[in-house]
């Protein structure tokens, strides 16, 4: 590992923990956003996993309780005439 290696790391962590690609950007010294997201971020091994937290934790207020739905239930009704 290099020391450069730790600036990928360091931004990385910034922009999956939720950091503002603009203040990432600021604070690693780079004129555009592009070459923070570009060159320095990197996929985190459990990206599936954090897309799937954020889609679930956002959208479950859409969706009734599924004690609620009675068995049967489409959401669509229309498809039934497909």
């Amino acid at each position: 590992m290099r020391f450069h290696d730790l600036r990928h790391a360091y931004a990385t962590w910034l922009v999956t923990d939720g950091v503002p690609i603009n203040l990432v950007q600021r604070v690693m010294g780079h004129e555009q956003a592009s070459t923070t997201l570009n060159r320095y971020t990197h996929t985190p091994d459990d990206y599936a996993a954090r897309v799937l937290e954020a889609f679930d934790g956002s959208a479950a207020f859409l969706l009734p309780p599924a004690e609620e739905m009675p068995s049967g239930h489409h959401l669509d009704k229309e498809d039934d005439d497909l």
